[in-house]
């Protein structure tokens, strides 16, 4: 490719993104939405300082950017990569501009102008009971694969890098002095956060001394600890973090990630910026393809470009998840209606400039590298990450990923990513579980209560994430992912058209996204795990790969072949009747707009 540079294709984004959020969302806020700052928010008339209080948009914006950005927007892209980096670029530049968002605001908005409800409740409302039941089944199915996939990466990164635990420790110890020092001490939030930040610094510090010391770095590297035993620190911090109240644990936890996941992606873009000096340059083909002559334009080994590349990119360009953190979240904690421009557009798109900050990361390596790492895709962003920024700092390419500071803070990136979010994916589980026991008082006190649901939903992640199973947990992860958020497109296009707003910005993205993720999901159903079924050559890696393991790797590949059919019958029948409620209320005699 010659001398490329990340520069240009990071530049690019920094200014769609720009567009997106100073013109085209601004536009959107008034002309659609029109907030008023005087209208009294769910945090104020609710206020019970557990799930609804009013907090600082600062806070706020800190809050739902950690709550939304996990490892999809991060891991995703090598995924995408499969096909090029071109193609990849062009879904997370036109996807987030379209369509991220406004799903992302939308749903937030939409949260606050009906008293902070929830999604089931809002589809109960705005759909149908059926739409309801089939929603909240299809959320337990969900929560539960997220589940399985983060518990099993971080686990994997505390095993690999051992110093990310440490910088977790005082990440939470950070957050809860926060908290602390904020809601009971009242001490203004910039001191709060100051002493915050010298804590995570030192925590930050104490893990690249020990992994200078104690954890010397190897690449592809190996695992310092058992799995077994980073799933189940895993597991004891999610716990904690999904039965406690909102306002002392995850809020101040997420608050504090917030800070070290945000410079991560501002010193990966200013290292792109810089990399013409640096003389760090692209290294991966813009399309690549295993189908000759196609050039990824058509296919990769991971399916068609359409609609296999949404979803296996999943979170950067849009994600459902993101329905549920600003439904079930951030609409409780909006102080005035007019944050909730900067805090459910502006933490998307920041997203997006996080996924964009991991695709520059895997173009400075070559195939023989990606070869030498065994295609984890882990091990590339902390090597990559390492090199495009260590060069910044005058550390040879060469040198940069064996620096211990440098591989304790990626490793460390990656684990707060993945963390913070999967103790809400906890939380948001037991809340399903709660919503779905509702009216049966033995299933409510047995299963419905906060403990035991949140045991079963870490339980049961924990068993499919010792399968091995990883590509049977991503794709599925990725194509329910992506068509809640085409659900909750449409369930605001819903509420919009009652209320007599336009309606076209939301229901274009939404018929795009679940058309596509029907298919990607039917795609993966059929033509991935039932074609292994009846092959008797089932998807596996790892250890399910070997012969003796046949069967395991069989019936797993069952499991999730009726999760697929799960999850493709219940998304249609939210589809099917939410478009016919959205025809019943643009049929409807004109009336004054709810207020």
């Amino acid at each position: 490719m010659g001398q490329v540079y990340p520069l240009y294709f990071v530049l690019a984004g920094v200014v769609v993104y720009g567009l997106a959020y100073f013109w085209y969302a601004r536009w959107y806020d008034k002309n659609v939405w029109e907030p008023d700052p005087k209208r009294a928010t769910p945090a104020h008339m609710y206020m019970d300082g557990i799930e609804f209080f009013p907090t600082s948009k600062y806070v706020l914006f800190g809050f739902q950017f950690k709550g939304i950005a996990a490892l999809g927007p991060i891991l995703g892209p090598f995924v995408g990569i499969h096909f090029g980096f071109i193609p990849a670029l062009i879904w997370l530049l036109v996807g987030n501009f379209f369509i991220g968002w406004i799903h992302d605001y939308s749903a937030l908005f939409m949260s606050v102008r009906n008293e902070g409800k929830t999604m089931g409740p809002l589809t109960y409302e705005l759909i149908s009971p059926r739409a309801r039941t089939a929603l909240i089944g299809f959320l337990l199915f969900y929560l539960i694969l997220i589940t399985s996939v983060f518990v099993l990466l971080c686990g994997m990164f505390f095993a690999l890098w051992p110093g990310s635990f440490i910088v977790v420790v005082f990440t939470i110890i950070s957050g809860l002095l926060m908290g602390i020092m904020m809601y009971r001490m009242r001490i203004p939030i910039v001191q709060s956060t100051i002493i915050g930040i010298i804590i995570l610094i030192i925590g930050i510090v104490l893990g690249g001394y020990c992994t200078g010391t104690f954890w010397p770095v190897t690449w592809p590297p190996k695992s310092y600890w058992p799995l077994w035993l980073g799933m189940l620190l895993t597991a004891i911090i999610c716990f904690i973090g999904a039965v406690t109240p909102i306002i002392w644990w995850t809020q101040p936890v997420n608050y504090a990630a917030f800070w070290p996941c945000s410079i991560g992606v501002i010193l990966i873009i200013l290292a792109a910026f810089a990399s013409p000096a640096t003389g760090v340059v692209v290294k991966l083909e813009p399309f690549y393809s295993d189908v000759p002559g196609l050039e990824g334009v058509f296919h990769s080994k991971v399916g068609p470009v359409w609609p296999v590349l949404p979803v296996t990119i999943a979170c950067g360009a849009i994600s459902g998840w993101h329905s549920l953190v600003g439904t079930s979240g951030s609409a409780r904690q909006l102080d005035v209606e007019t944050d909730a421009l900067p805090v459910g557009a502006g933490a998307m798109l920041m997203e997006g400039l996080l996924a964009l900050s991991a695709l520059s990361c895997y173009m400075v390596l070559d195939r023989s590298l990606l070869a030498a790492l065994k295609w984890k895709k882990w091990s590339c962003l902390v090597y990559g990450a390492s090199t495009l920024v260590g060069a910044m700092f005058g550390i040879p390419i060469d040198k940069a990923p064996f620096n211990p500071y440098l591989v304790a803070f990626w490793g460390s990136w990656l684990e707060l990513y993945a963390i913070t979010v999967e103790q809400m994916v906890v939380r948001f589980f037991r809340l399903a579980m709660a919503e779905a026991t509702a009216g049966r008082p033995v299933l409510r006190a047995w299963i419905g209560n906060k403990y035991v649901a949140s045991a079963i939903c870490l339980l049961v992640g924990w068993a499919f994430a010792s399968s091995g199973a990883w590509i049977n947990l991503w794709t599925l992860f990725g194509g329910s992912n992506q068509l809640l958020a085409g659900l909750a497109l449409l369930l605001t296009s819903i509420y919009l058209a009652k209320v007599r707003k336009p309606t076209a910005f939301n229901l274009g993205p939404a018929i795009f996204m679940i058309v596509t993720c029907e298919g990607a999901l039917i795609w993966e159903t059929f033509f991935v795990f039932l074609k292994a079924i009846m092959a008797g050559k089932p998807v596996a890696a790892g250890a399910l790969a070997k012969p003796e393991w046949w069967g395991v790797a069989m019936a797993l590949n069952v499991v999730f072949f009726i999760f697929g059919l799960v999850l493709i019958v219940l998304g249609l029948l939210v589809a099917y009747d939410g478009f016919r409620s959205y025809m019943r209320f643009k049929k409807a005699p004109p009336e004054k707009a709810e207020e």
